[in-house]
């Protein structure tokens, strides 16, 4: 692949399906020469223009067309000849085509002739109707693909209606027939002065096959039966039901914060990873977070990874680097992935550089389905002491159907992709966090109530704001100390600084009408009302310890 990137250009929910998401992809040659990287987000495939389906596609359950070619032509005689005993109310019904010399029939049929109820006395008994005699029908089969209306007449032609005319007529064939094969078929009967007749093609044959009364018929003749299919879902239904009760009972009516192992059924080296050379990029079995139950199933956190949202602009991106999903060990030891930690340190490092406003998490969630769970261990076993759920990987998939993914805003807002268009903002590689400069003789003045909130609570985030240039030597990763914030003999309050930005007063007084606490901070800060034509300075910080500065640790 040469030095195009491919990056997301648009998210559309799929309304068919729990968290369906289709993600299209486009390229960009602006960014200079780069090396390609390939992302993987919860199945997210950048290395080729793609549209990716994310969500399990929404299949409609049908049968082939019935292949009637298969039967030969005496079976397909038997086959006709089952479906018209249940089609009038016959004397008899003769199966003559397998003679060979059936004079035009290939089944002859006598129906019912019901005679007046009250009884003529001037009938002699010479004049009154045989008790088998009835009206003729004639059934003609021809097992053919394709009847037009030259060969329908041929067929019409070929019977010899007119040496012996039949009340009623039926031609059968697995056929599609035309509006024109069907206007001949009835203008050359009725000309012959048959009263009834019926024109079978596939479409009808199969009509009546599928009909509840008719299903032993299209069993006996095509292994197909669609009561068993329906005693097939009733099974499957219930066993839906039974797994997600099961699940409620290990995990409680709100499951969310509880842990579940997902396995490959087919797996069975179970707990040994070693086993698997792959089992870092394809795991047979793992930990999952379960956000919340879903009618259908449970979804589970699958990757949540540090994002750029603009809310203004529309634009976002995310960095893969590091999936901040807390994982769900067993208990062997495990050793400590030095280079992973590093890593993430310095994806937070950039990420905590971002203005506040902007720092968000890209959230994947996966979808489990109750009807592809095969079964639970609700107790779990001595290496992973949580639920086992037992479900059939699907190669990359792994055990999920759907995925839904979303921009976190805050714990109770989040935002979807649908409109929002991806740009590059996270680099490919981050560059190790280090302190600017520690300041040990300035320190930050807050007022009373702030500064009393900062020492209640230990840890957290300030946002400074600067009208009269005090705080104008503070740049990001600069670290201060706050004023009065000592407690019991230990050192004030150390403040790491992550962002600076200027914002001009009008700004600030808009945003009032979002948040009226705001305008209390502000303003308690500068010790007076802000003023339109104010240049405020805001500068954003985090909480650090003394031992960060000690161990030289910016970003834990």
């Amino acid at each position: 692949m040469d030095a195009t990137q491919l990056y997301l250009r648009s998210a559309v929910r799929d309304p068919n399906l729990p968290y369906g998401i289709v993600f299209e992809f486009e390229e960009d040659r602006g960014w200079g020469k780069q090396e390609s990287k390939k992302e993987d987000a919860c199945g997210l495939n950048a290395n080729r223009r793609i549209y990716w389906l994310m969500a399990k596609p929404h299949i409609t359950r049908t049968f082939a067309p019935i292949h009637f070619e298969d039967l030969d032509p005496h079976r397909f005689e038997d086959l006709v000849r089952q479906l018209a005993y249940d089609f009038k109310q016959w004397q008899t019904i003769e199966s003559i085509g397998r003679s060979g010399a059936d004079g035009g029939f290939d089944v002859r049929a006598y129906e019912v002739q019901h005679s007046s109820n009250v009884p003529d006395e001037q009938d002699s008994e010479e004049d009154a109707p045989h008790p088998m005699e009835g009206n003729l029908w004639m059934i003609q089969c021809k097992r053919e693909k394709e009847l037009g209306p030259k060969r329908v007449e041929g067929i019409v032609n070929d019977a010899a209606i007119a040496e012996s005319v039949p009340y009623g007529y039926i031609l059968v064939a697995p056929a599609h027939f035309s509006k024109a094969a069907q206007d001949k078929f009835r203008d050359e009967l009725r000309n012959r002065g048959v009263m009834e007749f019926y024109l079978w093609g596939a479409g009808e044959l199969e009509d009546m096959l599928y009909q509840p009364k008719n299903d032993h018929i299209l069993f006996a003749f095509f292994g197909i039966s669609l009561a068993s299919r329906r005693r097939s879902r009733t099974t499957e239904i219930r066993s839906a039901v039974s797994i997600k009760n099961k699940l409620r009972r290990a995990l409680g009516d709100n499951p969310r914060n509880q842990s579940v192992l997902i396995r490959d059924l087919q797996d069975a080296n179970y707990p040994y990873k070693n086993e698997y050379n792959d089992f870092d990029k394809r795991p047979r079995w793992k930990g999952y977070t379960v956000v919340e139950f879903h009618p259908l199933g449970m979804i589970v956190n699958v990757a949540r990874y540090f994002a750029y949202f603009d809310k203004r602009k529309a634009e976002w991106d995310f960095t893969t680097s590091v999936n901040n999903v807390h994982p769900i060990s067993g208990h062997r030891h495990i050793e400590r992935d030095v280079k992973k930690e590093e890593l993430r340190n310095a994806a937070k490092g950039f990420w905590e550089q971002i203005p506040r406003a902007k720092q968000v998490n890209f959230v994947c969630n996966g979808f489990v389905r109750f009807d592809q769970i095969a079964f639970i261990d609700d107790k779990g076993d001595t290496e992973y002491g949580i639920p086992h759920l037992f479900v059939e990987f699907r190669n990359e998939r792994g055990p999920f159907s759907a995925f839904n993914q979303f921009i976190e805003i805050n714990e109770h807002y989040h935002e979807l992709l649908d409109e929002l268009s991806r740009i590059r903002f996270f680099p490919s590689i981050f560059e190790k966090p280090a302190f600017g400069t520690v300041f040990t003789d300035k320190l930050v003045t807050l007022p009373d109530r702030i500064r009393s909130s900062l020492m209640r609570n230990g840890n957290g985030w300030v946002t400074l704001y600067d009208a009269d240039k005090r705080h104008g030597f503070l740049k990001p990763t600069d670290v201060i100390a706050v004023d009065k914030t000592a407690n019991q003999g230990e050192k004030n309050v150390l403040l790491k600084i992550t962002n600076v930005y200027v914002t001009t007063g009008k700004e600030l007084l808009d945003s009032y009408d979002y948040d009226p606490a705001l305008k209390q901070n502000i303003e308690e800060q500068l010790e007076r009302q802000v003023q339109t034509a104010d240049i405020v300075r805001v500068i954003e910080a985090v909480v650090i310890y003394d031992w960060q500065v000690t161990q030289d640790r910016p970003v834990v």
